[in-house]
């Protein structure tokens, strides 16, 4: 930028300033009588303060050019990260938030001491709210708007259906999440819809894993990071690396729960902790682990089952074996089976937070085969 031909427009802005002022002054005093001051002097107050303006704008003039278009360099990179639909909602609510204070301002102006202040506060406060709440709720606006377009279209579709539409709000994903690798088979199935949101600290995190001495968590990382390359490049699915970070000093969990609250949208995760603080401050939450929870064949009490007895169980006399989902059966008295495949009748079971448990005991037949032997 060449600060001389920035320079001589702002002396100009200066020197107009100055004049500007020496003549509301001059023209306040000229109110009284007699003049306080005569030809000559405010002849040179007006030459006065038109080169001091002059002078002002010279020097500065650079410096504030400067500060006003990285305020605009700045507000531009912000609105071209945010989403389209993030911008079509906020302007639609800035407007209707203008207009319903267009409509009450005539019964505010005439209020004592803040009638002249309080329409312009309320226009502030209502464009606010408008681009606030319309920005949260683009997804249900959305949805209705689709709604509405098959209605009209003639298919059929009642207005009852509104009710069951799929929740397409975006999905912040946890490293967690990524590096567990069930989120492919959850978006391959369609039961994880919307932007996939990938913090930039998150893509940081795997890569620190992916390096790391230990071979195991190397594993982990470049595992992680082949999930979200099969997402991308193989799904098609719509992943944003979100470069900007709200919280820079923060840890991974807290950015992710600010992403996920300023965007209303759901968290990703395979985290206990991260779930439960992400609920405590209000964030939806999208656990894996109790999705496969959820998913798991549930026994009653009274019906068979066949298990393989691996390990002693915590107390005497218990077996213990695993379905081939993972799900702990501990089998009375199975101990004595150990190595062996047998048939159990399922007596109880129970949901934990590592998963549900079911209680069994031996099939009364083997048993009596046992004893007899």
């Amino acid at each position: 930028m060449d600060q001389s031909a920035v320079r001589w427009p702002f002396s100009a802005i200066g020197a107009g300033g100055g004049l500007y002022v020496a003549l509301r002054a001059l023209g306040a005093m000229s109110r009284s009588y007699p003049l306080p001051v005569g030809g000559s002097v405010a002849f040179a107050v007006l030459m006065g303060l038109a080169v001091a303006g002059a002078v002002l704008g010279f020097l500065v003039g650079p410096t504030v050019l400067r500060w006003f278009l990285g305020i605009l360099r700045a507000l531009e990179f912000r609105l071209a990260r945010i989403p389209a639909t993030d911008l079509l909602a906020g302007a639609v609510g800035t407007i209707l938030g203008l207009i319903i204070a267009f409509l009450v301002s005539p019964a505010l102006v005439h209020l004592p001491l803040v009638g002249r202040y309080l329409p312009a506060a309320v226009s502030l406060l209502s464009a606010y709210l408008g681009w606030a709440v319309f920005t949260r709720k683009r997804q249900d606006w959305l949805v209705l708007w689709e709604a509405i377009g098959r209605n009209s279209e003639g298919h059929g579709v009642e207005t009852r259906t509104l009710s069951v539409v799929r929740d397409a709000r975006a999905k912040v994903l946890d490293t967690s999440a990524i590096i567990d690798g069930r989120i492919i088979d959850l978006y391959r199935t369609g039961f994880l819809e919307g932007d996939l949101i990938v913090a930039q600290a998150v893509l940081d995190e795997l890569r620190h894993i992916a390096d790391s001495p230990d071979n195991l968590r190397r594993q982990r990382g470049r595992h992680g990071l082949d999930m979200l390359a099969l997402l991308q490049r193989e799904l098609r699915a719509p992943v944003t690396i979100l470069q900007e970070d709200p919280l820079p000093e923060g840890e991974v969990d807290a950015k992710l729960v600010l992403i996920a609250r300023e965007r209303d949208a759901y968290v990703v995760t395979t985290d206990y902790n991260l779930n439960k603080v992400a609920e405590l401050q209000g964030v939806s939450v999208l656990n894996v682990n109790e999705l496969a929870n959820a998913l798991k064949p549930r026994f009653l009490p009274g019906e068979d089952m066949i298990v393989r007895v691996v390990a002693d169980g915590k107390q005497n006399g218990q077996g213990v074996g695993y379905l081939q989902d993972g799900t702990m059966v501990v089998v009375e008295g199975g101990k004595r089976f150990m190595g062996e495949e047998l048939e159990i009748e399922v007596t109880s079971s129970i949901q934990t937070s590592a998963g549900r448990m079911i209680f069994g005991r031996p099939a009364e037949g083997l048993l009596d085969r046992v004893g007899r032997a």
